[in-house]
């Protein structure tokens, strides 16, 4: 009896064999695709990341170099600031030896210092404006800057794209054109810078005594202050950022950069792929003459593989 079942059972099996191979070829082809499809979606998840960070980058270092414009402009502003300070201080020194000249009290001392006060303001009033002129063309320079930075980042991280606003020499209209917002200050005049002194020979004029020393006091005050206000190169006006300048001083990268390639057989993927993104970024937390302007990513863009 087991010999006869055991003859059944053979039989049974006849014209079976290799059906176990078939599944588990169909079972381990299935394993394999979806290990290297995860593959395939990593690696483009990994690409996603490196361009989105490679076009923060970017964006940063376009805002950052504004930045700088910015910090460099506010120095200058400074340096003219400081030479308004010095010739008001010349001026009070000047009016304080015009006043006790009057009283009879140190006339070689006030003529001397007059002469030397006179070239003292006129070399100020001069490097005031000269600090004016390089801020003005920093401003110019500065986008150029920003355009020749991108585009070596952008060679070195491998990303192709564009940035927003591109055109460092259109109109003045906020939206179109790469430059740093920032217009001309109020001015300020040679006669505001000198008043003390101005004042002091406002006051000698209606003094009533002591005329022999006022006389030669005032009209030698007279006219080197002509001389000086008059030979003045105009009003200086610092450039200052525009009332809108938070919402227009920004740049925008859109970029690009091809996925890696992977040797994956058995799983087709249509050529290469690329991962588009884009970023914002602005200069922030400065002033007219305040050296302290930063630069940070405003807004991130969404990302895409096509």
């Amino acid at each position: 009896m087991i010999g006869y079942f055991a003859r059944q059972a053979l039989q049974a099996r006849v014209g079976n064999r290799g059906q176990a191979t078939v599944l588990f070829l169909v079972v381990a082809g299935t394993l394999l695709a979806l290990v290297f499809a995860s593959i395939h979606i990593a690696n483009l998840s990994v690409a996603r990341v490196t361009c989105t960070n490679a076009v923060d980058a970017i964006a940063l270092n376009a805002a950052t170099w504004e930045a700088r414009g910015l910090n460099m402009i506010a120095a200058l502003n400074d340096g003219v600031l400081q030479c308004i300070r010095v010739i008001r201080w010349i001026s009070v020194i000047w009016a304080a030896l015009a006043v006790a000249a009057a009283f009879g009290v140190g006339m070689p001392v006030f003529v001397a210092y007059t002469r030397y006060a006179r070239r003292l303001i006129s070399g100020y009033w001069d490097t005031a404006h000269q600090l004016v002129a390089w801020s003005e063309k920093i401003r110019e320079a500065t986008p150029y800057i920003v355009l020749g930075d991108t585009a070596a980042l952008s060679s070195k991280r491998n990303v192709s794209g564009v940035l927003f606003p591109l055109n460092p020499a259109g109109p003045h209209d906020g939206r179109n054109t790469l430059e740093l917002h920032l217009e001309p200050g109020p001015p300020m005049y040679l006669v505001e810078a000198v008043a003390p002194i101005s004042g002091a020979l406002n006051r000698l004029k209606r003094n009533r005594i002591l005329k022999g020393a006022v006389k030669t006091v005032v009209s030698l005050l007279e006219a080197v202050l002509k001389a000086l206000i008059g030979n003045a190169k105009g009003p200086i006006r610092m450039l200052v950022p525009e009332k809108d300048f938070k919402e227009r001083q920004h740049v925008r990268f859109a970029g690009s950069q091809a996925v890696p390639d992977l040797p994956i057989p058995f799983l087709p993927l249509g050529g290469k792929k690329r991962v588009f993104t884009d970023s914002q970024a602005e200069p922030y937390g400065g002033g007219s003459a305040e050296m302290t302007w930063k630069s940070r990513v405003t807004e991130g863009g969404n990302d895409d593989a096509k």
